[in-house]
């Protein structure tokens, strides 16, 4: 299924058009030579075809001058953009930079080489295993294909949304760790130490410095294709800058254009930074349910947060 969109952005390109986006969108991110290698669209009846089968198109690859003419096009309407060599599927939306105590960071659309920084992020905000779900999406992440998917296909495949907080690799990371988990949050607090996992140390690749995660997952089922599931987290040490807030602010804002009536969110009710940054922000509770997590040999209930961003 595709994101909820009044149009298919698909709808009006040629078969080589589609064939060349839905594999951008499909892998994330594509070259040329990956494209001309991998694509193929078709090239009319085959002249023989095997026992026991009905009609079949032959396939071929693409020429270097179809391929060229293809992009042109997809590039100048904005359906893709290109840096570097690499062409990725265009999502709306523009960069936030944040100035906080620890340097500047950038909330912007999360790309392919975020993908490590991201997932040691969920694992660092989930160590203290309030917030499960953190390290759940984590895990499904990890074996994703695409870190994006703008438009899922009916072969089952998820469309998800990913957003990341950046720490300027210029700057120096000197915070206080937040002992909660979850977003940002309001109250003080008396530890002292970051994480060794922490993804902002000064030994990683720029891209990788990610402090804060925003994701928005698609259901798959057609009945619930009107709403998305949100996680959010922002690592212990750069807690309470607004950026979790600023986080939000950009996933709802992408749910509201796409078209979603509702956004939800499950935590575990142990988790009272996590409840309490969603109250502030405006989600309502809309259920429990009884002994959904098992944290430390004992069961947890899970509370059922609810948004409604084409209200606002």
């Amino acid at each position: 299924m595709a994101m909820h969109t009044d149009d298919d952005p698909t709808s009006s390109f040629d078969d080589v058009q589609r064939a060349v986006y839905e594999f951008v969108d499909r892998h994330g991110t594509a070259t040329r030579a990956e494209l001309l290698r991998s694509v193929r669209v078709d090239a009319g009846p085959a002249h023989s075809k095997p026992a026991r089968s009905g009609n079949y198109t032959q396939q071929t690859a693409l020429e270097p001058s179809t391929l060229e003419s293809c992009l042109e096009t997809l590039l100048a309407e904005g359906y893709l953009t290109e840096s570097e060599g690499t062409l990725r599927v265009s999502v709306p939306g523009s960069p936030t930079e944040l100035e906080t105590e620890s340097g500047a960071v950038t909330i912007r659309t999360a790309r392919e080489p975020d993908r490590e920084g991201i997932l040691e992020a969920m694992r660092t905000v989930a160590q203290d295993g309030s917030y499960v779900v953190a390290a759940d999406l984590a895990t499904r992440l990890e074996r994703a294909p695409a870190l994006v998917r703008v438009n899922g296909t009916e072969d089952g495949s998820q469309s998800r949304m990913c957003f990341a907080a950046v720490l300027d690799s210029n700057t120096e990371s000197e915070t206080t760790a937040d002992a909660g988990s979850g977003a940002d949050s309001d109250s003080d607090s008396d530890t002292d130490s970051t994480p060794e996992t922490d993804p902002t140390s000064a030994d990683k690749p720029d891209d990788t410095r990610i402090v804060g995660w925003l994701h928005l997952d698609v259901p798959a089922l057609d009945s619930r294709s009107h709403t998305a599931e949100l996680t959010v987290g922002v690592v212990p040490a750069h807690r309470r800058a607004g950026i979790g807030r600023t986080l939000l602010e950009h996933g709802l804002e992408w749910a509201r254009e796409a078209g979603y009536r509702k956004v939800v969110q499950g935590v575990p009710s142990s988790s009272e930074t996590a409840i309490s940054f969603l109250e502030a922000n405006g989600w309502e509770r809309e259920g429990v349910r009884a002994d959904h997590y098992r944290l430390d040999d004992e069961f947890v209930d899970e509370v059922l947060f609810a948004t409604w961003p084409t209200d606002s």
